[in-house]
């Protein structure tokens, strides 16, 4: 890799300073092409401060980040009660919980069925329909299509 330094007085900054800061906020502005780069510098750990970049892509439907940080085996989606789950639920990103949920690890009826719950009461019909295709939910499910607590 070569960097050019724009200006003499550029200070250069670790890739993994402050809690692996420059990948936490490449996920969180949805720079990709950066978060890809970055992970290829064995020094940036992604799933520092309990996965926040996957957390962050999640919450603000980055799906090519997500993708990027699921393909790495030091990301671990279950994290803070599976929160990557719920917030792309929340969100209505149905994209990123299908990425989400092809993962074995992540349990959709984590935090009480949180997921589907919020996904219902914001009308996210299409997160809904994702999760219910998903044995774990459609099992929790009663007669009267609410899910159990």
């Amino acid at each position: 890799m070569q960097i050019k330094l724009i200006h003499p007085t550029a200070i250069l900054v670790l890739p993994q300073s402050n809690g692996n800061e420059a990948i936490r906020y490449a996920s969180f502005c949805g720079h990709s092409w950066t978060v890809k780069l970055l992970l290829t510098d064995s020094r940036v750990d992604p799933a520092m401060r309990a996965n926040a970049a996957l957390r962050d892509a999640s919450w603000w439907g980055y799906t090519e980040i997500v993708k990027l940080l699921l393909a790495d085996s030091r990301v671990d989606p279950t994290t803070r009660n599976n929160a990557a789950l719920r917030y792309a639920s929340w969100c209505g990103y149905t994209e990123i919980v299908r990425l989400l949920l092809a993962d074995s690890r992540v349990d959709p009826t984590a935090a009480n069925n949180e997921a589907i719950r919020d996904a219902s009461r914001r009308g996210k019909t299409k997160v809904v329909e994702l999760l219910l295709a998903d044995g774990r939910v459609a099992s929790l499910v009663g007669r009267e299509g609410v899910v159990s607590q």
